[in-house]
């Protein structure tokens, strides 16, 4: 039988300023569309808490996403290889089961999906990125070719090598190269590089997975090229070549229509640039500026090793330059005032990182607190006001921020609100705390917002007080504020009103908790009302209740078992008969 679903407090407490962080605005946009599509099916919850799921696009992927340490990490077999778009489609769609009190069930062992990942880890096609000849041939095998060579005469060996020349004239091509690239004349291979990036970029990749057809741009023989000019000491030329490949690169991905097959074979060739552009002739802080301005460009993630070279060690006069004309740039944009204006939070955001490398980090909160007003992005000045403990500028600027936002922005608002909840924390103001999390929880009935609004009641001993009155909402839907036992403060952010009355009660919210408490009458008194309604019964998994009152009632647990494994059988699949087996 499947095994019930425990909580994730790791995935559920994530904020959209985390999931910003960890994948970037751009991706995360695009997990957003995936989650959105009903592109996420399977979603289960590992034995080590992680979450895994198929997600489907031109193709299907197996994703996992774990939480180690507080860092998000994943697994995906797409181009990417992780934090990509199918890997925040899987959290999101596992935040809105969360939040549509929707059960996730644990992964059974044999989950196919474990094999497939080991499987894609072990051989995977699309990871060619660091191929090289040399990786292909054994250490046998180059002894015995060595040992071949050796006792060659020199007539033999020249003979030998015309004949492959004639053989595979791409020898011949790379020996002239390479005879040019020694004299120092390179403007025949310049020129060919130019010619052939613009072939190669002109045509966008695609992809049919269904038929195993579609084209990829293989950019391989330009990384090589590229590579050898640099090494030869012409960082000036690749650089001149890289602009080039960047602007027909990029609108090349725009066009292409595949899983990031042609954003992969395109930003391969970018780390050449980045050493080219490190060690042209260019002054320091125009380096950085020509690094800042492909990231600014990139609308994908081509440019991912041009914002690893800005996170490098630069001299602080350098960063200081740039930030000044950051600053510049920042003012000479019109500001749009919605959540659209992306080029605008991409500049103020190395805009700061500049101020910051620079060491005038007293300029980041006024800049911070101006684009706020510009941009609507008070979740960014908050966040900054609490890692630096100015506590009441925070939650001057956190309500200042949810009135602006909480129609137009509603998720910058909810973000704000749990700052708000933050700074509560940490100044243990346990009534305010427990307030906070019962609104949630009258807004969105989970287990999660009911077990966190117990743990900081304990702290001031108000939990069974508050319990009835969150239990009797529940079955009633009257606000617990509304009593005149309710103890607990407003905390604020505004005390929501529940749905229609004909909604209540919620009897799969009821039976959650009473599995929660160990409540078996409660599990089966629930059970019966909301199979009497038809209400909420895909909402708790079957078996979850099953077990949870099997040594209680164990003939009405056979019962449920039985009720599951003639639902499977119903599907007439393969797969479903064999799971009803279980039950």
């Amino acid at each position: 039988m499947a095994k019930k679903k425990k909580p994730l407090p790791q995935f559920e407490n994530l904020t959209w300023a985390e999931l910003d962080e960890w994948v970037g605005p751009k991706i995360l946009s695009r997990g957003v569309n995936y989650q959105q599509q009903g592109c996420v099916s399977g979603l289960s919850v590992t034995d080590d808490d992680a979450l895994i799921a198929w997600v489907s696009g031109s193709r299907q992927y197996v994703t996992l996403v774990e939480i180690d340490d507080g860092f998000l990490y994943s697994i995906c077999p797409c181009p990417y290889g992780s934090d990509c778009k199918h890997a925040v489609a899987v959290v999101l769609e596992y935040l809105a089961a969360v939040e549509e009190n929707r059960p996730v069930p644990l992964a059974k062992e044999d989950d196919e999906r474990f094999e497939i990942l080991d499987d894609e880890e072990l051989d995977d096609p699309d990871d060619d990125d660091d191929a090289d000849d040399d990786a292909a041939i054994s250490d046998e095998s180059r002894e015995k070719i060595d040992a071949f060579l050796k006792q060659m005469k020199k007539a033999q060996l020249i003979e030998l090598v015309h004949k492959l020349c004639r053989q595979h004239p791409e020898i011949a091509r790379d020996l002239m190269d390479h005879r040019k690239l020694e004299i120092g004349d390179v403007k025949d291979l310049i020129k060919r590089l130019r010619r052939d990036i613009r072939e190669i970029s002109a045509d966008p990749g695609w992809q049919n997975y269904w038929d195993r057809d579609g084209y990829t741009p293989d950019y391989s023989e330009i990384r090589r090229k590229l590579e050898a000019l640099l090494n030869a000491g012409h960082a000036d030329e690749v650089l001149n070549i890289g602009k080039i490949l960047v602007e027909n690169g990029m609108r090349q991905v725009e066009e292409s229509h595949d899983e990031g097959e042609t954003e992969a074979a395109v930003a391969s060739c970018m780390p050449i640039i980045v050493e080219a552009l490190d060690q042209s002739s260019l002054e320091p802080v125009e380096r950085l500026n020509w690094a800042l301005d492909v990231v600014l460009a990139d609308q994908f993630s081509v440019s991912e090793a041009f914002a690893e070279y800005l996170f490098e060690t630069h001299p602080r006069p350098v960063w200081s330059t740039l930030a000044d004309r950051l600053t510049k740039r920042l003012k000479s944009l019109k500001s749009q005032k919605d959540r659209h204006d992306f080029e605008r939070e991409e500049i103020s955001h190395w805009l700061i990182h500049c101020l910051e490398q620079a060491g005038r980090n007293n300029e980041i909160l006024p800049l911070l607190e101006s684009e706020a007003k510009k941009t609507l992005r008070y979740d960014r000045l908050v966040s900054r006001l609490i890692a630096e403990e100015r506590y009441e500028e925070a939650e001057k600027w956190i309500w200042a921020g949810i009135q602006k936002t909480e129609k137009e922005l509603p998720g910058i608002a909810r973000n704000l609100g749990n700052r708000l909840l933050e700074i509560r924390e940490r100044q243990e103001n346990w009534p305010v705390v427990a307030a906070i999390w019962a609104e949630q929880f009258v807004k969105h009935p989970a287990l999660h917002t009911f077990t966190e609004c117990k743990k900081a009641c304990d702290k001031i001993n108000s939990w069974q007080t508050v319990r009835q009155h969150l239990i009797s909402f529940l079955e009633s839907g009257h606000p617990p504020w509304r009593h005149k036992e309710w103890l607990l403060p407003e905390s604020g952010l505004g005390q929501p009103e529940p749905a229609s009355a004909s909604n209540f009660p919620k009897a799969a919210n009821l039976i959650e908790i009473a599995i929660f408490e160990k409540n078996p009458d409660q599990v089966l008194y629930w059970y019966d009302q909301m199979i009497s309604k038809g209400s909420g019964r895909h909402r708790v998994a079957l078996d979850t209740i099953a077990e949870a009152i099997c040594s209680h009632s164990p003939e009405r647990a056979v019962e449920i078992w039985q009720k599951k494994a003639e639902d499977l059988i119903s599907l007439v699949k393969p797969k479903a008969y064999m799971d009803a087996a279980a039950y």
